[in-house]
């Protein structure tokens, strides 16, 4: 029997890389990408109405894991409209593309479409995003949600991890720093649920793999601050901790306003899916130690 058809948007990018290379084993893989393509992708610009509602019909995948996104959220901020266009109205072509051919859209969104104020959220907590991002990330939820399909919105945590492909991440320019031996300022009172790249991408294909539809978070095991991530980092990878410089989120000014605490609750996906959350220290000593192929 033939493996499954799966559909990947943003494959050049950062977990659209992973999840390229996780996938090649159990399904026949069309990977999408836009500016920057890579041997053996797709070039299709999602903003192309007719051009994607065409190419999913001749597909017809079983799966389309829609990752592309404009996820800097200062460059959202400054230029909602392109905000808009990348993360809602290329989703919501997406979504109807998908239904037309009865496909399951597995929709990678964010844990910015929660303010901060108390972290620690659940899927049934209602979302309030500070931000450009977070606000066209909640609206494409939003959108799915009132969908009759099967589908999945899949909530990542901060991502970390060293690319396969292209795309950038903030623990690579922690490296950039240290390798270099210059200082990197992090916060110590903002926190997230930090996921290695690589073991999102292993909960990602499982749920394009299985029948689970709705809401799930899709981060690591613990909660943490930057600096503290950072401080495992050094540990792990012998990097100098004294070029760590611990400072306030507040002490700096953005485009974008930062949630402060973002954390989400895992207990949901602990109950519905398969694959290990990795702590930070698991996933930074796999990171370190990964021997990474580029496909």
């Amino acid at each position: 029997m033939a493996a499954p058809k799966l559909l990947i948007t943003g494959a050049s990018g950062f977990l659209g890389g992973a999840l390229y290379a996780q996938a090649q084993e159990d399904w026949r893989v069309t990977a999408l990408c836009n500016t920057t393509c890579f041997p053996g992708m797709v070039a299709l610009d999602l903003s192309q109405h007719d051009a994607v509602h065409a190419f999913v019909r001749r597909l017809r995948p079983r799966v389309i894991l829609h990752v592309a996104a404009h996820a800097n959220l200062d460059a959202c901020e400054k230029n909602p409209q392109q905000a808009e266009q990348i993360n809602l109205t290329a989703t919501a072509t997406l979504l109807e593309a998908a239904d037309a051919v009865q496909a399951r859209l597995v929709f990678v969104s964010s844990d910015m479409v929660f303010d901060g104020r108390r972290g620690m959220y659940r899927v049934s907590d209602a979302v309030s995003p500070l931000s450009v991002y977070g606000r066209t990330k909640a609206a494409a939820e939003a959108l799915i949600q009132a969908s009759p399909g099967a589908h999945v919105i899949a909530r990542a945590a901060l991502i970390y991890g060293r690319p396969r492909l292209g795309g950038g991440s903030f623990s690579g320019w922690l490296e950039s720093r240290l390798r270099e031996r210059q200082a990197a300022t992090l916060y110590t009172d903002q926190f997230r649920t930090p996921v290695w790249v690589e073991n999102l991408a292993g909960q990602l294909l499982e749920l394009a793999h299985n029948d689970f539809s709705g809401i799930i978070h899709c981060a690591g095991a613990e909660r943490a601050d930057r600096f503290r991530f950072g401080q495992i980092l050094c540990r792990l990878a012998g990097y100098s901790e004294q070029l760590l410089v611990p400072v306030s989120m507040h002490d700096h000014e953005t485009a974008a306003p930062r949630p402060a605490d973002v954390s989400l609750d895992t207990v949901h996906t602990r109950q519905s899916l398969k694959t290990p959350l990795l702590d930070i220290e698991e996933g930074l000593t796999r990171m370190v130690s990964q021997d990474l192929k580029v496909f």
